[in-house]
């Protein structure tokens, strides 16, 4: 019969002594923010730590990707205090960000309540996250960092919310999420090692490409009733231009026509289906498939590419 190891609870401080010089500067690595990305179902792509507004600095200062909406990271390796809340409500009322994490050692009901009343009464699209995080090991092992969301929006209460008000739109927000949940559904069926983003209320779905410069992005659009998968490029134009002079032989390899976009800031390219109906229950499980294999095949065509790239930028 296997042994089995015991989980054993450490000290954060043991693992990082300092705040900003040993928890952001690790937190700020792009591998780290995927593992809270994944927690609450949201890109973060780091544009800077230790940011001033006013007297204040912020730990982290993130976007999310395709929206470019601000993220600000709060840490504080100790119980949850009136400080650092005040910094948090600070941080975005100077920045008009759009997500507000609040990442500490232990939390106090009197601040946990003060989060869920600002989720309770700040814009729908406004969410604020109090995170616990701590450190695990089993017997001589490397100690494991554990992300807990304590404390975030009802998302689903929020789009109900926004339904009443707003009409189809917000009832498209409610199909595309559970479109997206039933997706996930069937890719776990099918895969128990691709790594899946808590689907949210939007046209879109983010997969890792193990970097900060580059994601894969499945999209519904119900307007033109068309799947797609693209390669969204949240801000490096000479990547894109890189993939660009490499079009012939990306055609070749993804053995199908595919379309560039270009905005301000993100750029990509991506495949797309033109189908009946994207929400067709009967048809569910065929554009599943497609979605899929298009992000396996997307991961093995392009992940060769953006990996020599950095090393060549280097």
């Amino acid at each position: 019969m296997t042994q089995l190891g015991k989980l054993e609870k450490i000290d954060v401080r043991k693992v990082w002594e300092h705040e900003a010089r040993d928890f952001s500067a690790w937190l700020v690595k792009p591998e780290n923010l995927e593992l809270l990305s994944e927690q609450i179902g949201i890109d973060i792509e780091p544009t800077g730590t230790e940011i001033g507004v006013g007297r204040f600095r912020i730990d982290i200062l993130a976007e999310e990707p395709r929206t470019g909406h601000k993220i600000i990271i709060e840490n504080q390796l100790e119980a949850t205090n009136h400080d650092h809340l005040g910094k948090v409500i600070t941080y975005a009322a100077g920045l008009d960000a759009k997500y507000l994490i609040w990442i500490v050692k232990d939390v106090l009901p009197e601040h946990l309540k003060a989060i869920e009343w600002l989720n309770e009464h700040l814009d729908d699209e406004i969410r604020c996250f109090l995170i616990k995080i701590e450190v695990w090991q089993i017997g001589d092992s490397k100690p494991a960092p554990k992300f807990e969301v304590i404390s975030v929006k009802n998302d689903w209460a929020a789009t109900l919310k926004s339904t009443s008000v707003g009409g189809d739109v917000s009832s498209t927000k409610l199909r595309q999420r559970e479109y997206w949940q039933n997706l996930c559904g069937y890719i776990r069926s099918k895969d128990q090692q691709i790594k899946l983003h808590t689907p949210a209320p939007q046209h879109w779905l983010n997969f890792s490409m193990g970097n900060s410069i580059s994601h894969i992005a499945l999209t519904i659009h119900t307007q033109k009733q068309r799947l797609g998968c693209e390669l969204y490029i949240s801000n490096d134009k000479v990547l894109f231009s890189y993939l660009n002079d490499n079009y012939q032989q990306i055609k070749a390899e993804l053995g199908e026509e595919f379309s560039w976009f270009e905005g301000k800031v993100a750029a990509g390219l991506g495949i797309y289906k033109t189908v009946p109906d994207v929400f067709d229950d009967s048809k569910q499980e065929a554009y599943f498939e497609w979605m899929y294999t298009k992000v396996l095949l997307f991961k093995k065509v392009f992940s060769p590419y953006v990996s020599k790239y950095r090393e060549e930028s280097k």
